[in-house]
């Protein structure tokens, strides 16, 4: 059961990062919280990426199926990586890490939809969980009318950008695990992460035409501290995905969105906090019965 440590403590600094990445550099645009996010990691992930490399071989592990799948991960994660930067920047943590907890739900649906499978009792009953959660989230607007939970949900950018992230990771979850098997964890996550970083924040420079070396002069402090929080994550969660199958490993990293929750009200002050932090309960309860009972 070492792995449900390793899959909370994942959970635990993906939130932290999430916080600190907010409060140190928001300010200056979602484009440089992405920057902070990857490249930041990369001083604590390349030597080690170096070493193991060295260790296993880790050349013999660029198989044809293994770049591919690598160049689609990439790809999705950096789409992912903006919204998501974007989202907890637009509004807060407590209203934007929740929807996270949809990724197992779009899983269950995208295997019906797609593959015909069968959605059992349980697994029905714990996507009700989850957009009860979703609900009552923005249960305070319910003044506005019993609808306007709902109509809150599209109205606060950052939290359809964060359900929009949570189908992205449906696929990327099942993709990394796939990275794993292909190679090793810790190489895996030393990596993958390193490459990410290099990758993302020259897609961010094209795209956004950021002064990355004033950026990283000025702000190197924030960028390490959210790098070196955000490596931990990598290691953490790519260890606790090579000893269980996805879905369990990606249930109890979901723990992140209570961590969210908690770490908005203290760091952020945030309003509402009991009713948020009930949502994220029955989000969590239907996270569990959507992975361990059905």
């Amino acid at each position: 059961m070492v792995w449900c440590i390793f899959a909370i403590l994942s959970g635990f600094f993906v939130a932290l990062s999430d916080a600190l990445n907010k409060k140190y550099l928001s300010s200056l645009g979602h484009s440089y919280m992405v920057v902070a996010r990857t490249l930041g990691s990369f001083p604590f992930l390349f030597p080690i990426f170096l070493l193991l490399t060295y260790q296993y071989k880790g050349l013999n592990f660029f198989s044809f199926h293994f770049i591919i799948n690598i160049s689609v991960l990439l790809i999705l994660e950096i789409i992912a990586t903006i919204l998501y930067m974007k989202g907890i920047k637009l509004s807060p943590l407590s209203l934007t890490i929740p929807f996270l907890s949809f990724t197992p739900v779009f899983i269950i649906l995208t295997g019906y939809l797609l593959l015909g499978e069968k959605i059992s009792i349980e697994g029905f009953l714990g996507i009700v969980l989850v957009v009860i959660g979703s609900y009552c989230i923005n249960l305070p607007s319910i003044k506005m009318g019993i609808l306007a939970p709902i109509k809150s949900i599209k109205k606060e950018r950052g939290s359809f950008l964060l359900l929009q992230v949570a189908f992205i990771y449906s696929i990327t979850s099942v993709l990394g695990k796939k990275g794993i098997i292909l190679s090793n964890p810790l190489w895996f996550a030393s990596f993958y992460f390193s490459i990410l970083g290099i990758a993302s924040t020259f897609v961010i420079k094209i795209l956004y035409r950021i002064k990355l070396w004033d950026f990283i002069k000025n702000h190197y402090n924030s960028i390490l501290l959210v790098g070196l929080i955000q490596a931990l994550m990598c290691y953490f969660h790519m260890i606790a995905l090579s000893q269980i199958e996805t879905a369990y490993m990606i249930a109890l990293k979901r723990t992140s969105i209570l961590f969210a929750v908690i770490l908005g009200y203290f760091i952020f002050k945030e309003t509402h906090i009991l009713v948020r932090l009930f949502a994220v309960v029955l989000m969590l309860a239907g996270i569990f019965t959507i992975t361990f009972l059905r």
